[in-house]
């Protein structure tokens, strides 16, 4: 039996249109009675439909069996919302997400929208980070989902949509779009065995750490990238028997071959972008294996401005890599 359910998550940059995934699930704009709003928000709600059945259910252990109810409720919650996030976070431009932390933490309440003098006299207090307002329950509970009266999100086509200028929330737009091949994406996620879904779960994953982390911890989020493409690249070779050279020993196919080779058959072959792809092996092999950092780790690096840009724009496109390695081996391998 389907219960229906709706949450709140967020996103940097506001949801204008509603998107619907056959009867999976649905989003849309939070728009709800006594809502509190701040012109100052760069959390923007939006609204998440979905449905858990009996097969979803987490086991709970011997030690939370009083709590058995509440925790399977909320975990089987929480991992459908968070693999629904993933989802949309990695085949969409833009990061979609809710609060993780529930220990609280010190902050100074917007009291007002206005600015003014008096405001240098509020004090911080300390928060739960939970979205919440008294009418909030009864808003939550639906038997269906919501049949909505409002334009549907904009489409971009598929290269437009992740070649041109990508926004990753770096800078103010007016909405999020989405790419106009979504739906064949999440249809083929959903036609996969468990087994390999899983490997896809894991590959999202690091993908939507990478997102997660790029403004604030720029090595580990491309570390993340490329631990999300080399997941997909293990996938596509899984059944690759390894020969070893005869004379040393030493793997005849390596993993800079499959990499590269991965990359060809799922982004593009070329002489350019053999290089290009060379060049961003080497920027991993200089973090894994010598713990170099990228030199704008620090949010006030002393570098050029030139050196600055060139660091940003290949972060982006590796972590651009990382997602289009799970959707375009999605797209060949419906």
């Amino acid at each position: 039996m389907r219960t229906f359910r709706k949450n709140i998550i967020f996103t940097r940059t506001p949801l204008k249109g509603y998107f619907r995934y056959k009867d999976i699930f649905q989003i849309y704009p939070a728009e709800l009675e006594s809502m509190p709003k701040s012109k100052f928000q760069e959390h923007h709600p939006v609204i998440l439909e979905y449905w858990t059945d009996e097969k979803e259910i987490i086991e709970t252990s011997d030690e939370i069996k009083d709590f058995s109810d509440i925790f399977f409720d909320a975990a089987t919650t929480i991992n459908k919302v968070d693999s629904i996030l993933g989802l949309l976070s990695v085949f969409t431009n833009n990061l979609f997400f809710r609060y993780y932390d529930s220990t609280g933490m010190w902050g100074m309440p917007v009291l007002k929208d206005e600015i003014e003098e008096e405001n240098n006299l509020w004090s911080s207090k300390w928060n739960f980070p939970f979205f919440h307002w008294p009418e909030l329950p009864k808003q939550m509970v639906i038997n269906e989902f919501t049949k909505l009266e409002i334009p549907e999100v904009k489409y971009v086509k598929h290269f437009d949509y992740y070649s041109n200028n990508p926004n990753f929330d770096y800078k103010v737009i007016d909405e999020i779009t989405f790419p106009n091949t979504i739906t064949s994406v999440l249809n083929s996620y959903y036609s996969k065995t468990p087994e390999i879904q899983s490997i896809i779960d894991t590959a999202i994953s690091f993908s939507y750490t990478a997102m997660e982390l790029r403004p604030i911890k720029k090595t580990v989020s491309l570390l993340s990238s490329f631990t999300s493409l080399e997941t997909m690249v293990n996938l596509e070779f899984r059944d690759f028997k390894t020969k070893n050279c005869e004379k040393c020993g030493q793997p005849q196919y390596k993993i800079a071959e499959k990499f590269r080779d991965f990359l060809f058959k799922y982004i593009g072959k070329g002489e350019e972008n053999r290089n290009i792809f060379n060049s961003y092996y080497s920027i991993r092999s200089k973090i894994v294996h010598t713990g170099q950092r990228l030199k704008t780790e620090k949010l006030f690096s002393n570098i050029p401005k030139k050196e600055k840009d060139k660091e940003f724009l290949n972060h982006i496109e590796i972590l651009q890599l990382g997602k289009l390695s799970i959707i375009h081996w999605l797209i060949r391998n419906k």
